[in-house]
């Protein structure tokens, strides 16, 4: 099979506490363990014969991770790679934009859980302000399409999404809702009872905007998004768990470790950093076709198991989001 989207995590540290990602305790990767920037490079440029033309950047927090232009720039030095975008909180985003922009970062996804600073906090334990600041310093040099992406958690931000659409309005920005998911765990532990279906949240949308226009976006295909066309705005839709859209997968993921994730909703990764660190270009191609074997057969797996999650050892801040 081919694989055309690679999400890279470069670091499992956040500047962020989210209760939802991250342990109060967290224990991180020790830095010599984290892949370079430069078997990161080696890695995309043999993916790309393979059909790879999208990479996002994510952590943890990308932007703590020291120099990270440099990565962008590597990416952006293979031909066959069409799209760098990044996931980012935002927090420090106002004073890289500009350089990530001229290392060749296209796009980016910001994640903004609540637009009231208290709420806000009481998530993340970090500053609105902060993120809004990145949002339009994004925006000024030319990082577009900007996308922020909220999870919906019941009894906590659901009350939010219409005012997150009147913010993707007064911003010029795509927002993306997200059902919260059950990968590890971080100072909570996850319930069923957290998960918001998004149907009901388009629902609403649709009692004060309209209906709302299905159309194509421009990524991995996770997000269903449509346009509400009186205000030539888009919102996203990602529906892990009430809708999953896994059906012809063809993402992988690199943790900051080095192994290759197949799928959120298993544990099962390929350990690639001593191949990466020490084996020839013949013995990375041989490794690469071996792992693109195991994708599709973990595509049939997940199919066979109707989707369902295992209970997964990671937490999503050392998964990369």
């Amino acid at each position: 099979m081919e694989i055309s989207y690679l999400r890279i995590s470069v670091t499992d540290k956040c500047n962020l506490k989210c209760f939802y990602c991250r342990p109060e305790n967290m224990e991180f990767i020790p830095y010599q363990e984290i892949l370079r920037y430069e078997e990161i490079g080696r890695l995309v440029r043999f993916l790309s014969k393979y059909g790879l033309k999208k990479v996002r950047i994510t952590g943890g927090e990308p932007l703590v991770r020291p120099q990270i232009e440099r990565l962008v720039e590597i990416l952006a030095d293979i031909p066959q790679i069409e799209d760098i975008s990044m996931t980012t909180n935002g927090i420090t985003l106002s004073q890289h934009a500009e350089k990530l922009k001229k290392a060749g970062l296209k796009r980016v996804n910001i994640s903004i859980d609540s637009l009231k600073p208290e709420l806000f906090y009481q998530i993340t334990k970090g500053r609105l302000e902060d993120v809004l600041e990145g949002v339009k310093i994004a925006k000024k040099v030319g990082l577009n399409p900007i996308k922020v992406n909220a999870v919906i958690i019941r009894g906590l931000n659901e009350e939010e999404v219409l005012d997150f659409v009147e913010f993707g309005i007064e911003y010029g920005v795509e927002v993306r809702f997200i059902e919260m998911m059950p990968l590890g765990q971080g100072s909570i532990r996850w319930e069923q009872e957290m998960v918001k279906p998004l149907d009901q949240v388009k629902e609403k949308i649709e009692e004060k905007f309209g209906e709302l226009i299905s159309i194509t976006s421009i990524g991995s295909g996770a997000a269903r998004v449509y346009e509400i066309p009186s205000y030539k705005t888009k919102v996203g839709f990602i529906t892990p768990m009430s809708n999953p859209f896994c059906d012809g997968c063809s993402k992988l993921r690199l943790t900051a470790e080095g192994s290759i994730k197949l799928c959120l909703r298993t544990d099962e990764e390929i350990p690639i950093k001593d191949v990466l660190r020490n084996g020839s270009d013949e013995e990375l191609d041989e490794f690469i076709r071996k792992v693109l074997i195991a994708k599709e057969i973990s595509n049939l797996k997940i199919q066979k198991s109707n989707y369902s999650f295992s209970d997964c050892v990671r937490v999503m801040t050392s998964i990369g989001g």
